[in-house]
């Protein structure tokens, strides 16, 4: 088993370990009594377990024996093996990946031999490297399909909306999380003072959060990035799920829409979001950082986003410094070093259910809160000790409308992973590119056969 204190079996580098046991109690709570059953005794109550044990994180499964064979961690990096229809062959840091297919896989061979996936940040290059034939398959930006399509390529949408892009507000609570005993906390995360903490960061307050959100005008903003194809999302509460409000989006979204059907939760107001500005004690506005990050294979488009976002802060008086940022581990880093209050980050989560959604950004008693809410601790609690999906409706309705009410968050778009690829090569790509865009699944492309 692997765990991340050290040890013969220990990783620092793989968060795993803490997504298992923070949930599921560790390895000792863990019982495998054949290679087809799996019996968890879980320290709290998991409605979605399933969810937990599919492979929407993609955690993976690594051989033990090969772990002690080639020496530990070191040796698993140049030599990592897994349970994939997919074989290693190497890699070159933020260059490269090249792999081979394994024959007769027990799910799927995939039909080409081999998967070479190209790391390239700029959109340009890509469309460059896909029109001259270089790549079979790139991520698209929008703007870029009509040149594409008129080439004679073909685009792919994902078969589920891939991630709901949005911006954190970044505070923390004066201390973190501290168990009695002084252990850490059920993330690993240490306790103590928070240096970030400051009792006057204008993002605490719910006037200002509410003004941040109706100085952005979201109808434009999708029609430019999205061509009027952007889903409006109320963050972690998809209008497909049960525990939907049509309250939380009065207000249109395309084609005048409102509640599951395409609202947004705020309306475009400049005026209003000054009047709350000054509601908010920041009447002349205020100084902060927008994290945002360089590259992203769902929304290419994000660093374009962030520049909008930029110019509809300052219509309101509020300057935001882009602090560009290569993947959501440098963010990771900066929330967990608890250093500097009142900044914001570019987030793109996904499908997540409710109860595990928050744990990522909201819960102070897992030591990873980047936004310490006290009604996203309570709701969390109750969590663990909710037995059915009705009840759990209930308090997801609740805590919903807390969210919305006091503005946790500036929700945006669904968004749906799109692909451009040589119809020469690739026969078909539709598959499901949650999270990560295309770069899962892809033993289910379809060959032009020759």
């Amino acid at each position: 088993m692997l765990n991340d204190e050290g040890g013969p079996y220990g990783s620092k580098d793989t968060r795993s370990p803490g997504e298992w046991t923070a949930r599921m109690g560790g390895a000792d709570n863990w019982e495998f009594p054949n290679d087809q059953t799996a019996i968890i005794k879980a320290p709290d109550i998991i409605l979605d377990l399933g969810f937990f044990m599919s492979d929407e994180w993609e955690s993976g499964v690594m051989s033990l024996q090969h772990w002690a064979a080639v020496g530990g961690e070191a040796g698993y990096k140049a030599d990592p093996v897994g349970n994939g229809p997919w074989t290693y062959v190497k890699h070159s840091v933020n260059q490269e990946f090249l792999h081979k297919r394994v024959e007769n896989h027990y799910r799927r061979t995939p039909e080409f031999h081999e998967r070479h996936i190209l790391l390239v940040q700029e959109a340009a290059t890509r469309m460059a490297a896909l029109l001259a034939k270089e790549v079979d398959i790139i991520p698209l930006i929008r703007n870029q399909r009509q040149t594409i399509t008129a080439q004679g390529f073909k685009t792919e949408l994902s078969t589920f909306p891939s991630v709901h892009q949005g911006i954190g507000m970044i505070y923390y609570r004066p201390e973190a999380y501290c168990p009695q005993g002084g252990e850490k906390t059920k993330a690993g995360q240490p306790c103590g003072p928070s240096k970030g903490y400051d009792p006057n960061d204008p993002l605490r307050k719910p006037e200002v959060r509410l003004a941040l959100n109706h100085a952005l005008d979201r109808n434009s903003m999708n029609t430019a990035f999205y061509q009027g194809n952007g889903f409006p999302s109320v963050d972690y509460f998809p209008p497909w799920r049960s525990d939907f409000l049509d309250s939380w989006a009065p207000h249109p979204g395309p084609n005048g829409k409102t509640g599951k059907a395409g609202g947004y939760p705020y309306n475009y107001d400049v005026a209003k979001a000054k009047q709350l500005l000054a509601q908010g004690g920041f009447p002349n506005g205020f100084n902060t950082i927008l994290n945002c990050l360089r590259s992203h294979n769902v929304i290419p488009e994000w660093p374009d986003i962030c520049e909008k976002i930029k110019q509809d802060f300052a219509a309101i008086g509020v300057n935001a410094e882009l602090e560009m940022v290569n993947a959501f581990g440098e963010f990771r880093n900066l929330a967990y070093q608890r250093n500097r209050g009142n900044w914001m980050w570019s987030a793109s989560p996904s499908l997540d259910p409710v109860c595990h959604a928050v744990e990522f950004s909201l819960i102070w008693e897992l030591g990873n809160g980047y936004r310490e809410h006290e009604d996203a601790s309570a709701f969390y609690n109750k969590c663990l000790v909710t037995t059915t999906f009705a009840a759990r409706d209930k308090i997801s309705q609740d805590f919903g409308t807390i969210w919305v009410q006091k503005a946790f968050s500036i929700p945006m778009f669904w968004v749906t992973a799109e692909v451009a690829f040589n119809p020469a090569v690739v026969a078909e790509y539709k598959v499901n590119m949650l999270h990560m865009g295309p770069v899962r699944y892809h033993e289910y492309t379809k060959a032009v056969t020759k």
